[in-house]
């Protein structure tokens, strides 16, 4: 089955119930799941939990879905599977009363939490940015909606709600630490 292409794969397991296509692709893309959700939740455990997850939602949800690359389409449902892991994560530290961590801030800060000043400076930094920044930010991560979401809302392309998203969240970090440093 190695010459077979993903899409060839995907289609015997969607028409004929081919289990073994499932395993093929697993066996090309298991481990880049796995990179990916260890990237995203930090924890060699949950990573592989997350990647069993997320071939389990491939084998409910590849036959509803118009695929043109499985590889990409695979990418964007590990990427938000991870990513609702991380909201549910949050939500439970807030039901616990804790402080949120921030979902903008770059990785490895992520495990440091806001602290009350720069949760009450969020507004203002926010302020800062261009509108169409500050727009996809709220959107995707206040609002918790994804890049398509965020894409109909704002009326921009994917390609420009990815840009606004990277540049703002390094100009509100920015913003950030220099309001922390002038108090």
């Amino acid at each position: 089955m190695d010459s077979v292409t993903d899409l060839e794969l995907v289609t015997a397991f969607c028409q004929q119930d081919e289990k073994r296509a499932l395993g093929t692709l697993y066996e090309r893309y298991g481990h880049l799941v796995v990179g990916l959700c260890l990237d995203y939740l930090k924890d060699r455990e949950a990573a592989r939990d997350a990647t069993m997850d997320v071939f389990e939602k491939v084998t409910l949800k590849v036959c509803n879905q118009p695929i043109e690359s499985f590889r990409a389409w695979l990418f964007y449902t590990s990427r938000n599977h991870c990513i609702d892991l991380l909201r549910k994560k949050i939500r439970e530290r807030e039901k616990a009363g804790k402080i949120p961590d921030a979902p903008f801030m770059e990785s490895g800060e992520a495990e440091r939490p806001l602290s009350e000043i720069r949760l009450t400076q969020l507004p203002q930094a926010l302020a800062a940015l261009s509108e169409e920044q500050a727009a996809c930010v709220r959107l995707f991560y206040l609002k918790g909606l994804s890049y398509t979401q965020v894409c109909e809302q704002t009326g921009y392309d994917l390609k420009k709600v990815k840009s606004y998203l990277q540049n703002g969240r390094r100009n509100l970090r920015i913003k950030l630490e220099k309001m922390a440093h002038e108090e």
